[in-house]
């Protein structure tokens, strides 16, 4: 009787949930998480979907209407079909040797982690069998026949279903859990798969290295179903929640984001993002959409007294993270998980304008022995984001990603901009020249103006302060640029700025180029895609996004020749007496090579190992290493970061967004926020830095930034520095004077009060409240004056 009750009452409730998401989402989490929408005030939101429209096919008008034909499974009953394979002080690991579904019980509360849902059989939202099948299934894989331009992708499913199946899965037994070997007989491929327990984790490993493909691997056996493997979701419905339960998803989109269960955004396009952006290597046919990038590769589930953290450990650089609300993908549960990309692929397009593209796949799979996953469960009352944050914060120190690092924590950051080739007219012909946006003098000058209105720690980062940056060349060294003023005016700069303290950070991109030299030539040294074409990067119409076939495009140097080119710069760098780096967006842009020159080719999980290697070298010679926003592999090497987002990419699916990736470094690494003279809500963004204690960031140019329409400078209209020294300076003082201390301490809490007010608190006590509508800002209950509201810096004619 109760089970057909629960039948009854389930599809009801989660009706009454859906019509009622916003209202009901927010009061679960009221006072202790987010707004009520995403404010994505510097970015465009979107879909969140760099899939296909396949993924939401038919979900809406189908879902539910096929009747489940089994009867209701509870958690004891599922439980009594496992065995004990693996435990610690902390964690239970069980597993049902049929299937390969496995639980993992917290000591500390009793809860249980499920790989899929025990109950998944009676899902009265899923439309069909394989849906079911989907839910039953820790494997979630898109194959292709990859000799075959012409052939569909096969999605296959590690569970089975109907009469004849897909996979099929034998369980074995290890020391620390167990060893699951999935096979796919009709398409040729089998797939192993680890899952092991250890201390207050667990972990699951894809042997990339041992799967099997007859496409390949026995080609002699080849037929029309045979298929290969492109993508790999991984325990796709580890700890799904159905359409009664209450909690959220945390995404790793810029700052961070949360998507509530059961949101009634199930006619939405899913959550789906790559982690660390996207691959440079891969063409793009039409502009990409303006997001935040996914830095971290972590998800998180919250509910109302447990909480879990999922972490990439291995393969983080072909990981997409994604995430279905319920009803979304045609059942009744809410997912997050990560899929994983096995081979890279393009398209081309061949013959008459109107031709359809043709995929081309990377013939082998990812150098990588194992893609892996760990997940930490957290057993906590009223659990939030922040403890997913703060496990994670600890996971970083204990694997020595991240440390405390020595250093003043609140500066003025200011970025320069020393100029660029300008189009000029030169006797009435169009000439490419040189163009000074801020010589080494005015720099010097903008500096001790700074001085002068009392800001007496200034970290300034000097983008484009040499030839090879105002001639969109690879630095080869410091190479001081004449047309900036030559090295005696540098030196001029520099020994001002040692004299009063202030940490000038000379700046070389060491990714892209637009012209050879320095021992990098644009045939030799750059990146080669998958269709074996060079790798070439543009601009794209704002009207139409189809690229601006008017504008010069650029390319991106092969990560096999990282190492050389950071070495150049750093010995150079060394010898000329510099004491600080950056490199452009070296911590945050990562590519593949897919050449076939053996000394060239370079896997996107290779590049960052040999990105690291440069971090290295940058720790090794003394340098100071001041960075744009990390991704999570450069963390450990940063010692300070600017450009910390503090919005997400507002995408359709989420509702809120969160300071995740800020409560993780805070207090650790000195950080700032973007630029606040380049934001479309620079009040926002003032006081959102206020609560976390975040110190400012601007960036100048001397030059009026007009001069610098139609070239690679054009979209920094809002840098010319007249106007915005004195703003900077007033900030400067109010954060010195009030958050010096907490800018330096973890942070130990953070929550809206309501849509508007958000209150942080510090592991030194301090509490900040601040009133993001109405920019007032209280410290343990005392209000803090601060300046004007839309003060603003002056623009230019």
């Amino acid at each position: 009787m109760m089970q057909l009750r629960k039948k009854i009452l389930v599809p009801l409730l989660c009706a009454g949930v859906l019509l009622t998401t916003s209202q009901s989402a927010l009061s679960g989490l009221a006072g202790t998480s987010v707004p009520a929408a995403a404010d994505a005030a510097d970015t465009a939101g979107g879909s969140g979907n760099d899939s296909t429209g396949a993924d939401n096919a038919g979900t809406e008008d189908n879902a539910g209407s096929s009747t489940p034909t089994a009867e209701h499974v509870t958690e004891e009953e599922a439980l009594a079909e496992m065995t004990l394979c693996a435990s610690s002080d902390s964690l239970e690991m069980y597993v049902n040797e049929e299937t390969g579904t496995f639980a993992v019980k917290n000591l500390a509360d009793g809860h249980y982690v499920w790989s899929n849902p025990y109950d998944a059989a009676a899902d009265s939202y899923s439309n069909s069998d394989s849906k079911r099948a989907e839910l039953k299934s820790a494997l979630l894989v898109n194959s292709v026949k990859v000799t075959d331009v012409d052939a569909p992708s096969t999605p296959l499913r590690s569970a089975k279903h109907g009469s004849s199946g897909e996979g099929i899965t034998a369980v074995e037994m290890t020391d620390k859990g167990f060893k699951a070997t999935v096979e796919f007989p009709a398409q040729g491929i089998t797939i192993p798969y680890y899952v092991t327990l250890t201390d207050d984790h667990f972990d699951v490993s894809v042997a990339i290295n041992e799967i099997h493909e007859v496409e390949f691997d026995s080609p002699e056996d080849i037929d029309d179903s045979t298929r290969s493997v492109v993508d790999l979701g991984v325990m796709a419905n580890l700890g799904a929640a159905y359409a009664d339960e209450d909690g959220y998803f945390v995404i790793p989109d810029g700052s961070g984001a949360i998507i509530n269960f059961n949101n009634g955004k199930h006619a939405m396009s899913n959550y789906s993002q790559k982690m660390y952006g996207k691959d440079y290597a891969i063409s793009q046919d039409m502009a990409p959409k303006k997001t935040e990038q996914a830095y971290l590769p972590i998800l998180g589930i919250v509910r109302e007294n447990d909480a879990l953290l999922e972490v990439i450990t291995e393969g983080a650089a072909y990981a997409t993270a994604k995430s279905y609300v319920s009803r979304q993908n045609a059942t009744g549960y809410n997912t997050a998980y990560f899929e994983f990309s096995v081979r890279s692929n393009d398209q081309y397009f061949m013959g008459a304008v109107n031709a359809s593209a043709l995929k081309s796949y990377e013939q082998s799979k990812i150098p990588e022995e194992r893609v892996s996953i760990r997940y930490y469960p957290i057993a906590k009352t009223k659990a939030s984001y922040v403890d997913v944050a703060k496990r994670y914060q600890q996971y970083l120190l204990d694997e020595g990603l991240m440390s405390k690092k020595d250093g003043s924590t609140t500066p003025l950051y200011v970025d320069l901009y020393g100029g660029t080739v300008k189009e000029q007219s030169v006797l009435g012909l169009p000439v490419k020249q040189q163009t000074a946006a801020t010589t080494y003098d005015q720099a010097k000058m903008i500096l001790e103006e700074l001085a002068e209105l009392g800001v007496d720690d200034i970290v300034t980062v000097y983008n484009d302060f040499n030839k090879a940056g105002l001639t969109d060349r690879i630095s080869g060294g410091v190479d001081y640029a004449s047309k900036l003023g030559g090295k005696n005016d540098f030196k001029a700069l520099k020994d001002y700025c040692a004299t009063v303290g202030i940490t000038l950070v000379p700046s070389v991109d060491l990714m892209e180029y637009e012209r050879s030299g320095n021992g990098f030539s644009k045939t030799g040294a750059s990146v080669i895609g998958v269709t074996k074409a060079y790798a070439t990067q543009g601009e794209y119409e704002l009207a139409f996004g189809t690229p601006n076939s008017l504008r010069p495009s650029w390319f991106i140097l092969t990560p096999a020749y990282f190492e050389e080119a950071y070495g150049n710069v750093i010995s150079s760098f060394a010898s000329e007496g510099m004491n600080a780096i950056s490199t452009a967006k070296g911590t945050s842009m990562l590519y593949s090579d897919f050449s076939q020159n053996a000394n060239k080719g370079t896997s996107r999980q290779q590049a960052v190992e040999n990105l690291k290697l440069c971090y290295e070298k940058i720790a090794n010679s003394g340098l100071k290493f001041v960075t744009s926003v990390c991704n999570d592999y450069a963390l450990k090497y940063a010692d300070s970061i600017r450009n910390v987002p503090l919005y997400s990419s507002g995408y359709d699916l989420t509702d809120g967004d969160i300071p995740f990736y800020e409560i993780v470094i805070h207090g650790y690494i000195p950080y700032t926020t973007k630029a606040k003279n380049a934001s479309s809500d620079a009040d926002k963004l003032f006081m959102l830095s206020m609560a976390t204690a975040t110190p400012m960031h601007y960036e100048f140019m001397y030059e009026n930034p007009n001069k610098f329409t139609d070239s690679k400078y054009d979209t920094l209209f809002y840098t010319h520095y007249d106007g915005w020294l004195e703003v900077a300076a007033e900030e400067y003082k109010i954060f010195k004077e009030n958050l010096s201390e907490e800018s330096n301490s973890p942070i130990a809490d953070f929550k809206y009060i309501s849509d508007n007010v958000v209150e942080c608190t510090f592991e030194n006590g301090t509490v900040v409240k601040a009133d993001l509508a109405n920019s007032t800002l209280e410290i343990n209950g005392t209000s803090i004056e601060l300046p004007e509201k839309n003060w603003k810096g002056a623009t230019v004619d």
